[in-house]
């Protein structure tokens, strides 16, 4: 599954993307970026609770790791909870829209590329996903790898576009 780097910086350079070429706005505030990134990485902190839990039972890893935190429900929440809220705290909504948005391309990114996910989890534990790099030797040391490529890219890329100083 894609490391931490990788879902961090892919969501913040979508959600900068999308900033840019479809609200075309330059006056997007950085904390809502950092939002995005912290999101992007949120539906891992099962890992934490499987460790937790691991102390005290024998539980499997496959028993918490991408199941409970792992579903569409909670970013479908925050959206539906930000348009509900969007006319009259416009700036709780953002951060609403920005989580959801990070949330939902971790989402994307795991049952994309590693395995399936239950993604309408607890209505339905029907798993989806395209698993384009299955789970073998070459998956850990592959995602470790593009983790490093990736956050080389985007720090070249952001020095070269002068752009570094919004992110330091």
């Amino acid at each position: 599954m894609p490391a931490a780097v990788t879902h961090v910086i892919v969501a913040i350079v979508i959600v900068d993307l999308f900033r840019k070429y479809v609200l075309k706005k330059k006056n997007f505030p950085l904390y809502l970026i950092l939002i995005v990134g912290i999101a992007g990485l949120l539906p891992d902190l099962d890992i934490l609770f499987y460790w937790i839990f691991n102390l005290i039972t024998s539980v499997q890893i496959s028993e918490v790791h991408r199941l409970f935190s792992h579903t569409l429900l909670i970013p479908f929440i925050a959206f539906v909870i930000a348009v509900g809220v969007w006319t009259f705290w416009t700036k709780f909504a953002h951060i609403l829209f920005a989580f959801s948005a990070g949330y939902t391309i971790h989402l994307v990114l795991d049952s994309t590329l590693s395995g399936k996910l239950a993604l309408l989890y607890p209505l339905t534990t029907m798993q989806y996903g395209l698993n384009l790099i299955p789970g073998s030797i070459l998956s850990g040391t592959f995602y470790l790898g593009l983790d490093a490529i990736i956050l080389i890219s985007w720090l070249v890329y952001e020095y070269f576009a002068k752009n570094i100083k919004d992110y330091v």
